[in-house]
């Protein structure tokens, strides 16, 4: 996998100096925040198990698997990718 591009499913940590971001499983401590996909960016519906809630920062309804707040604190802030500044790809048609 690319460490220029954000994966879907994956935790990340703090971006290297180099400028990649660094998995999270090399991270010290908790995410600083959990970046998810705005709902509006589900073509086709929101995904089987996925849940909404408000970007911390803009407020926007943004999408994000609940089954994962086993392994991230509850009070991380959940935000969208472009408030992370992050431009995503589309998602294509299967």
């Amino acid at each position: 996998m690319s460490k220029k591009f954000v994966h879907g499913g994956r935790f990340y940590g703090r971006r290297t100096l180099e400028g990649p971001l660094e998995d999270a499983s090399a991270a010290d401590g908790p995410p600083d925040h959990w970046v998810c996909r705005r709902l509006r960016d589900f073509p086709h519906g929101m995904p089987e198990g996925g849940a909404v809630t408000a970007c911390s920062r803009c407020g926007c309804a943004i999408v994000f698997n609940p089954a994962r707040l086993a392994t991230v604190p509850p009070a991380t802030p959940k935000i969208c990718m472009q408030c992370a500044g992050i431009q995503p790809l589309p998602i294509e048609e299967s």
